[in-house]
């Protein structure tokens, strides 16, 4: 028996027509809306539109054939919200898709039809290498060599003596800075012994160089931590021996950073500033004298 209440569903073409829009626009949304003057509906999935019911639009829909320029698209609801617009999870995701994630950004892409989300590597998560001409920041077998040399006890010959924390600034060079890259080169040894290039926490069991005899020359690359607001780096020297020590490359969130590469920047002038520069020394100078009476006692 044919029924009297009206046909509430009607085909996506018949809506569009009535709708009098044109192409170029795709809708791919949550909606309960009416077009002109149609009850409110929503988009189906690969079906027609169903009036004044919430549908879940996931394939793409053309408009086209609007009358003498017309809207592409009007949406009217005079008791509510025409468009109702669903929030997707960051975690669901697709292939391209990028997302706000707590290290910073993430970008998803599809391996063997599963969603993978990689961390985008920013100046908030990650460090960049930068290099620069190569740099001599101590050689304690002169006064002008230990002119960055804040803490730190020598013989007369210009050796560090056997256990022996020397810290060096690097003002001038980098601000800011997370790591640095360089060469440490022992001569005038006395026996056999080690040295540990290090920028932060307590000193590290493992060494940098070693030397197993007197009057050796030896030298190492290193990569090494610094200290970012105090800007220095240590060496702990277990036996006796000049040290020289060049940077040649920074580990650095912006390359503004590296104050060195960039003369007329900021960062130097806040370097050379007397005022910084003496608190900054009496600071690093305290933390030394902490880190040598942890060494004597064993600690």
């Amino acid at each position: 028996m044919p029924s009297s209440e009206p046909d509430r569903r009607a085909s996506r073409r018949g809506l569009l027509r009535r709708a009098a829009v044109t192409g170029g626009a795709a809708v791919a949304a949550t909606t309960a809306a009416s077009a002109l003057d149609a009850a409110p509906a929503a988009a189906a999935t690969d079906g027609a539109v169903a009036l004044g019911l919430p549908n879940q639009a996931t394939t793409w829909t053309q408009l086209t054939a609007a009358v003498e320029g017309g809207a592409t698209l009007a949406l009217k609801n005079p008791t509510g919200a025409p468009l109702h617009l669903g929030r997707r999870p960051s975690y669901v995701g697709w292939g391209g898709s990028v997302v706000s994630t707590p290290a910073g950004l993430g970008v998803h892409r599809v391996v063997d039809g599963t969603v993978e989300r990689h961390e985008v590597h920013t100046t908030a998560n990650s460090t960049m290498l930068v290099p620069i001409r190569p740099t001599r920041i101590l050689d304690t077998r002169s006064s002008a060599g230990r002119a960055r040399l804040i803490e730190g006890q020598f013989d007369a010959q210009g050796r560090a003596v056997a256990g022996t924390y020397l810290l060096v600034h690097l003002d001038g060079i980098v601000d800011g800075g997370d790591g640095m890259l360089g060469n440490i080169t022992v001569a005038k040894t006395t026996k056999g012994g080690f040295a540990t290039v290090y920028g932060r926490g307590n000193r590290p069991t493992a060494s940098t160089i070693n030397w197993w005899a007197a009057d050796q020359v030896l030298a190492n690359a290193f990569i090494t931590q610094i200290d970012p607001w105090q800007n220095t780096v240590g060496v702990y020297v277990q036996a006796t021996t000049a040290v020289i020590l060049d940077v040649t490359g920074l580990l650095v969130y912006a390359p503004e950073s590296v104050v060195i590469n960039n003369p007329h920047g900021a960062g130097r002038a806040a370097a050379a500033d007397p005022q910084t520069r003496a608190v900054r020394t009496r600071e690093v100078k305290a933390t030394a004298q902490r880190i040598a009476a942890k060494e004597q006692a064993g600690e």
